[in-house]
């Protein structure tokens, strides 16, 4: 149930809260008064579009939102376990989802104060109300919207077959799309089985996969020069260990510095940090004369071993100049064609058995959409009568109305199109609803659909917006009688100009415009009870909201509502 409806900074409302409450609740005003802007509002709150024209003028945002309890919604609580939106910071029988409209252009959807995106929200909002509005009536007359009330109204038996029909058409769609795939293309499918195969036997009879280009590469360029290297590698040795005529190695120098040290740090201990130092030099030394007498005597020309390198070099620059910048590149590029080996070798082993797979997955389709389609015309003529005696009690005990249900292609929906006939009148032949059907007339008919759909609908508040639009006289009674019992079972939230539907609410607000002191043209929204209430439907039954005789015959229409009993 619809607890509360908090607006901020919304339209011409500066800050307005509404309680609601069970049965029947009623928003009435003077034309142009506001109660558009207030049903916006719950629109917004509940995921409809929302636009920075909303925003009052001279602010920067919009808040709304709504309260719901929740106590017995437990599909609702199920789905907020599910998105991680239950939460101990609130009420557990309560939700909270609220909307923020900013000149800025995000608009942020929380629940329960946790943002959301919109799609959830609305979905999660879509659990718990329906808004019944003059558009949700022109929606009325659409085939595809007949089609899911006739649905919904078949009850769990017809919903189910509607959900096994769509996977068994899903399913269809696939065979023929497979088949369309295995025997569309074959000479384009098998030159490309050729070229893969050739590529996976390239890089294959290459071997990359224990290759290390980066030290081949060294490698290489070692053999390529084995020559200058062992040249160096002697002139070094001769400059720091071997010496020559001419001069003194650096090791005999060093060696003989650290004597020379050796001695003087008897007389200058010192000096023991420089003794240190020279000795230090002396050990690297020796150690760079190992390591360079071991890359002299090990490096030596090998032509053979040089052109093998090369070539794999070769072969590897060939490779990646084909399938990718590195090794791992090409074997990354083998993997992925081996892959598209396997499903293009698959479709080839599938044609085999894909007609009698195609065959029998349409066979599935049909006979399920045979079952719903049987569950359609017992659905239509049950929906028939009872829109019949729906139409009876609201003023139009004459009326004739008719469920077609006819053949069409398929679909994920079945193979039906469904339309809504009527005859208003005696003597007039059955006609779509979109071209028989008056204003008022439609208005019942989709009154009629909620009332009887109430029931099996687990939504609990339902919103019309002047339902009772261009209805009058006993017709107009009999409406809001309809409503007034459809409030028994479920939270109804009206906005009507018709003081006949508004006697009935258990809760009254009068929705008006003022002008403040800055001259701001400004809507609030004030709960309406005793004589204030007395006032209001006086002046929307037309007369003078002073004379004691109308507001004496309002206090009977009160009075005959609260007892039940007829005026």
């Amino acid at each position: 149930m619809l607890i509360s409806l908090y607006i901020k900074h919304f339209g011409l409302i500066d800050d307005a809260e509404i309680e609601f409450g069970p049965g029947l609740n009623v928003l009435t005003g003077e034309t142009g008064a506001g109660k558009s802007i207030v049903l916006e509002a719950l629109q917004v709150a509940l995921g409809g579009r929302a636009q920075t024209e909303l925003i009052r003028t001279g602010r920067d945002r919009a808040l709304v939102q709504v309260v719901f309890d929740i106590n017995r919604l437990p599909w609702v609580r199920k789905r907020l376990l599910e998105d991680g939106l239950d939460t101990d910071e609130y009420e557990p029988d309560m939700i909270i989802l609220s909307r923020e409209i900013n000149r800025q252009g995000r608009n942020p959807c929380r629940i329960n104060g946790r943002i959301v995106n919109l799609g959830i929200y609305r979905e999660i909002a879509g659990l718990m109300v329906d808004i019944h509005g003059q558009h949700e009536q022109q929606s009325l007359l659409a085939a595809d919207k007949q089609l899911q009330l006739l649905d919904r109204f078949g009850g769990a038996q017809v919903l189910s077959l509607l959900q096994d029909t769509g996977q068994a058409y899903r399913q269809w769609r696939r065979n023929k799309r497979l088949k369309e795939k295995i025997t569309g293309g074959f000479r384009e499918r098998q030159q490309r089985v050729d070229m893969i195969k050739y590529q996976m036997e390239e890089i294959d009879a290459a071997r990359l996969a224990d290759e290390n280009e980066e030290e081949m590469i060294r490698r290489r360029d070692v053999l390529a020069n084995a020559e200058r290297i062992s040249l160096l590698a002697e002139q070094v040795l001769t400059n720091i260990h071997n010496g020559s005529n001419r001069r003194p190695a650096a090791v005999d120098l060093l060696g003989e510095a650290k004597n020379n040290l050796d001695e003087l740090c008897r007389y200058m201990p010192e000096l023991k940090s420089a003794q240190d130092n020279i000795f230090s030099a002396l050990c690297l030394v020796e150690e760079t004369t190992r390591e360079l007498a071991t890359c002299r005597d090990n490096v030596e020309a090998d032509p053979h071993e040089l052109n093998y390198i090369e070539e794999r070099l070769a072969l590897i620059d060939r490779l990646k100049k084909k399938y990718g910048r590195t090794i791992a590149d090409v074997l990354a590029h083998r993997q992925q064609i081996a892959g598209e080996l396997e499903e293009l070798l698959s479709l080839e082993n599938d044609a085999v058995g894909i007609d009698d797979l195609l065959q029998k997955s349409e066979e599935d389709y049909y006979t399920l959409a045979g079952q719903l389609e049987t569950g359609r015309i017992e659905a239509a003529a049950g929906l028939e009568r009872a829109i019949e005696q729906e139409l009876g009690d609201l003023a139009m005990n004459s009326v004739q109305f008719m469920v077609q249900v006819s053949t069409t292609d398929p679909g994920p929906h079945g193979k039906n199109a469904v339309e809504f006939l009527i005859s208003p009148n005696p003597g007039e032949p059955l006609r779509p609803l979109a071209k028989s059907a008056s204003g008022g007339e439609l208005s019942r008919v989709m009154l009629a659909l909620k009332s009887i759909l109430a029931a099996a609908d687990e939504i609990n508040t339902l919103v019309f917006d002047e339902v009772d639009a261009g209805i009058g006289g006993r017709t107009l009674q009999a409406v809001a009688e309809k409503m007034d019992r459809l409030s028994q079972t479920k939270q109804i939230l009206c906005v009507t100009h018709a003081a006949a539907v508004a006697a009935y609410a258990a809760k009254h607000y009068l929705i008006s415009k003022s002008t403040d002191d800055g001259q701001r043209t400004v809507t609030s929204i004030t709960s309406l009870t005793g004589e204030e209430r007395i006032q209001e439907l006086s002046r929307m039954l037309g007369g003078d909201q002073k004379s004691q005789a109308l507001s004496n015959h309002v206090r009977d229409l009160l009075r005959c509502r609260k007892i039940g009993a007829g005026c």
